[in-house]
């Protein structure tokens, strides 16, 4: 007997309205797809912009290519990237609403407030203000793709569900975060991409990390070298000397790195330097996004 939400997720889905072209109905009949993982793949996806207006959907092992304009179903197919065992398969993913404001002046009212406030902590008077600042490396090569993480539609997804809902959006419902606390977050490809720098914990903060979700803003794709994220990081780290301020650094990967072979003993020993700089104003997690069988092994000397 499948449980309520379950029951409720199928029943709404198999509910919504597509329209299916001709070339559609004859590719999923060749690929063996269900009109109703398309309707998944529109529903719960991870969303990309496609050509000439459309939209692309990964969800489950299915990449869905759809116009919104006509409501129609263009074409499918398969991929590889869904576990048999977890991921989407299981469970029905964890989906967030982005923070409602008021009105569309509040919202607009509030961007404006967190950026000020952002270049007003940024500056060196300002920086006596900060109470926390935690860093995060989010590993976002190409294997961060896979679908096995229960609950979210892929590894990424999975990382930045837990930091929107669990480090940012129940601490501020708690009251036990707020403008004070401040976060940076390093995107770890082939080269180390700061997305966001020393801004404080708001609601904005918080919407631009559901944004985040989505493969339109930020995709997987490519190797994942921790040597320039760990190097970032620590440039980050950098930014408020205060003894003050608690510094936390927060690293998500989902295995082996892919820097060279011989540099894997230097990552654990940068990161042991890092340690030593900052001492005890410095807390480290390393977080493993992947099935218990992947080799956790660097990310545990770390």
């Amino acid at each position: 007997m499948p449980t309520n939400r379950a029951y409720q997720y199928a029943r709404e889905t198999a509910a919504s309205t597509l329209l299916s072209g001709v070339h559609d109905r004859e590719r999923r009949e060749e690929r063996d797809i269900d009109k109703v993982d398309l309707q998944r793949a529109r529903r719960y996806g991870m969303k990309e912009d496609g050509k000439k207006g459309r939209e692309k959907y990964t969800y489950g092992g299915v990449v869905f290519i759809y116009d919104p304009r006509r409501n129609v179903a263009i074409t499918s197919w398969k991929i590889g990237d869904a576990s048999k065992r977890s991921g989407t398969n299981v469970t029905t993913p964890i989906m967030l609403e982005k923070h409602k404001f008021e009105s569309k002046e509040m919202k607009k009212e509030m961007k404006y407030q967190h950026k000020r406030l952002t270049l007003l902590l940024n500056e060196e008077e300002g920086k006596s203000q900060w109470t926390s600042h935690s860093v995060l490396i989010i590993d976002m090569s190409g294997s961060m793709r896979a679908d096995d993480v229960n609950g979210a539609r892929c590894r990424s997804d999975g990382v930045w569900m837990s930091l929107a809902r669990d480090y940012v959006k129940d601490l501020l419902t708690k009251g036990l975060r707020g403008p004070n606390d401040l976060i940076s977050i390093v995107a770890m490809k082939e080269e180390a991409e700061v997305i966001i720098k020393c801004e404080p914990t708001s609601w904005t903060l918080y919407n631009k990390l559901i944004e985040l979700r989505e493969w339109r803003k930020l995709k997987p794709s490519g190797h994942g070298f921790y040597l320039p994220a760990i190097a970032k990081a620590e440039e980050l780290l950098t930014c408020n000397a205060s003894a003050s301020c608690a510094l936390s650094l927060l690293f998500f990967s989902d295995g082996k790195p892919s820097d060279p072979k011989p540099d894997h003993p230097v990552i654990v020993s940068n990161m042991g330097k890092l340690a030593s700089k900052f001492g005890r104003r410095l807390s480290v997690s390393c977080i493993g996004m992947a099935e218990k069988s992947t080799d956790f092994s660097t990310l545990e000397d770390m």
